[in-house]
């Protein structure tokens, strides 16, 4: 039997005080830029350019390392680089509020193309955002002018938000649209949201919402259930009660014109892929937690819940 001396014992205590934070290190969930701030970047048709600033950034790192933007085109040549910095965002430890370092943080492109935005940390890039110019010129010679428009993730991506405190506060659906979407012709294009299972609607929104923007415009909604004593939110609890196949449809015009699918099992979101914490490579991660900044009185500097949906179900 092997006896521990007392000099054995502190050997072993003064090993594992090494080992455990070599063990956290190895445990520390990757950086990532969030991505809903990502894809609500400020941007110019003018020029085809974006203002990168305002957006949030997850796990942040240790130690001193430089995040920096850096835009290239389809054949790695650099097109822009931003050098940014981190603050604190209030009391939340897991996240980081994301600005220009000194400089003003747009970045301009002006030409057709593909490109890539890319976050890089020293030498990591931790998130990514391919998408693609195109330059449109004015037809009217008394009016001459020429903006460049843009095409990636915008037209598929959506999400559901909702207080991570709150389930049983009205649970918001956040998706973008453009005039470019629709029809040649369409007038005043009005838009409504409705969530189905099956052939039964479950909830939608209150009023329509007017599609104005030839840029990819943000919208945002609280959903209404239409059964029940009165009318009822939609909730992040009544949502996830729905065991099944959901499927969120936006109509123009009183025609369903998009939609986006998910699914709940056993009382839980299915997530994308690319919420998962071990996604490969690392830059596609999408975050599903956000902190809303967005001031305008439903959940002012609060931590959200985001369920994102897709309209390809990738």
């Amino acid at each position: 039997m092997q006896i521990i001396t007392p000099q054995t014992y502190r050997l072993a205590l003064l090993m594992l005080l090494f080992v455990v934070p070599s063990i956290g290190v190895a445990q520390t969930n990757q950086p990532a830029i969030e991505y809903a701030s990502l894809l609500n970047m400020h941007y110019y048709e003018a020029d085809g350019g974006f203002l990168v600033d305002d957006l949030q950034l997850v796990f942040p790192p240790q130690g001193n390392q430089k995040l920096t933007c850096v835009v290239t085109s389809s054949n790695g040549a650099e097109v822009a680089r931003v050098p940014l910095r981190l603050e604190r965002l209030r009391t939340f430890d897991a996240f980081r509020a994301v600005h220009p370092d000194g400089v003003p943080g747009v970045i301009r492109v002006g030409r057709s193309g593909d490109f890539t935005i890319a976050f890089r940390l020293g030498d990591q890039t931790i998130t990514t955002l391919p998408f693609s110019l195109k330059e449109e010129k004015s037809s009217d010679p008394y009016n001459p002018k020429r903006t460049f428009a843009r095409e990636g993730p915008w037209q598929a991506m959506a999400y559901f938000s909702s207080p991570i405190d709150k389930p049983d506060s009205p649970i918001l659906f956040n998706w973008w649209m453009s005039l470019r979407e629709l029809p040649p012709g369409t007038k005043r294009a009005m838009c409504t949201v409705h969530v189905m299972q099956g052939a039964q609607e479950i909830a939608a929104i209150r009023s329509a919402v007017e599609l104005s923007y030839y840029d990819w415009q943000f919208f945002k909604a609280q959903l209404i259930q239409p059964k029940g004593p009165g009318q009822q939110w939609l909730t992040y609890s009544s949502l996830t009660k729905r065991e099944g196949e959901l499927t969120v449809v936006v109509k123009v015009n009183g025609q369903p014109f998009k939609s986006y699918r998910m699914q709940i099992r056993a009382g839980q979101p299915v997530r994308l892929k690319r919420n998962e914490m071990e996604v490969n490579p690392h830059s596609d991660f999408i975050s599903t937690r956000l902190i809303d900044l967005s001031r305008d009185g439903a959940c002012d500097y609060c931590m959200l819940e985001l369920l994102w949906v897709t309209g390809n179900n990738r």
